[in-house]
């Protein structure tokens, strides 16, 4: 784990968040290097829900991004970075505004890709979404 890498940077606000970050209320709990498992917590805002006041499915989807993301992150050189290649969600539970607690972890790494999971929980411990992703890794230029 580099500490000088661009995401713990950004963790120790000597960089400030990414928009979407602060558009989604993302805050970084914990990162267990043992497991490769990131634990984010959510802020999230009435502004993301639906016309039914529930968030929207695909602000669900972007927190889990920013959940599985980071399990990656936290282990790059400075010189590299994370995209992701596909990604598929699975909405368990209605996600009302609040907070809404988030895991990603790295379940396999070869070469240049990475396999990902993560889950959304609710403050009642309900699940609300799980995801699986695969992002590729990349040198910066």
């Amino acid at each position: 784990m580099n500490r000088d890498a661009l995401f713990w940077k950004v963790v120790t606000g000597k960089l400030p968040l990414p928009n979407a970050a602060i558009l989604l209320g993302w805050k970084f709990v914990d990162y267990d290097e043992e497991q490769c498992e990131a634990h984010i917590e959510f802020d999230a805002a009435v502004s993301l829900t639906n016309p039914m006041g529930n968030i929207q499915g695909g602000m669900l989807s972007a927190m889990l991004d920013d959940c599985m993301g980071p399990a990656i992150y936290a282990n790059l050189p400075v010189n590299q970075i994370a995209v992701t290649i596909e990604s598929k969600t699975s909405f368990v539970s209605p996600a009302s505004p609040g907070r809404i607690i988030g895991w990603g972890r790295v379940d396999h790494a070869k070469g240049a890709i990475c396999f990902t999971s993560g889950r959304l929980i609710n403050e009642a411990g309900e699940v609300l979404a799980t995801a699986t992703a695969t992002y590729r890794i990349c040198n910066l230029r």
